[in-house]
């Protein structure tokens, strides 16, 4: 199972393999860093580019309502990036457990109760998204050829 999507000179972009929800990238630092200004400059300068690129493979591949891009450092102390598409079926799901926050959803929130709904072994994460982390694949290096 290759969860790898692309890498760049400085990241690496992988699929989530803990969350079935497809097109749920995560966007890492090949060098060691806890935060944006420990990032090397040059990491730090091709860094919007390279989230702007990600953020329309997610969109080609999976058509959601709202993308999400998100940095936490809760659980990984590495710095990281989610790249979390909120699709139709993700929203009217999250409205029924939630239907107080019908006149505004909170993006955090939705973020991380997806990730412990669709929290799933990385064989099952694999089945569910293999054909949209093909696409993104093929994307990623049509994009990069």
């Amino acid at each position: 199972m290759n969860f790898e999507i692309g890498r760049s000179s400085d990241f690496v972009v992988e699929h989530c393999y803990s969350c079935a929800i497809p097109g749920y990238l995560i966007v890492s630092p090949l060098a060691a860093a806890k935060s944006l200004d420990a990032l090397p400059k040059r990491s730090a300068e091709s860094l919007g580019p390279l989230l702007t690129n990600v953020t329309s493979l997610v969109r080609e591949a999976v058509k959601p309502e709202r993308i999400y891009c998100a940095q936490f450092g809760e659980e990984q102390s590495q710095l990281h990036f989610h790249i979390f598409p909120r699709g139709a079926a993700l929203t009217k799901a999250y409205l029924e457990a939630f239907p107080q926050h019908a006149s505004q959803i909170r993006g955090p929130v939705v973020l991380d109760w997806a990730r412990d709904r669709y929290r799933s072994s990385p064989e099952e994460v694999y089945e569910r998204i293999a054909s949209v982390l093909t696409q993104l694949q093929e994307a990623w290096k049509r994009q990069h050829a």
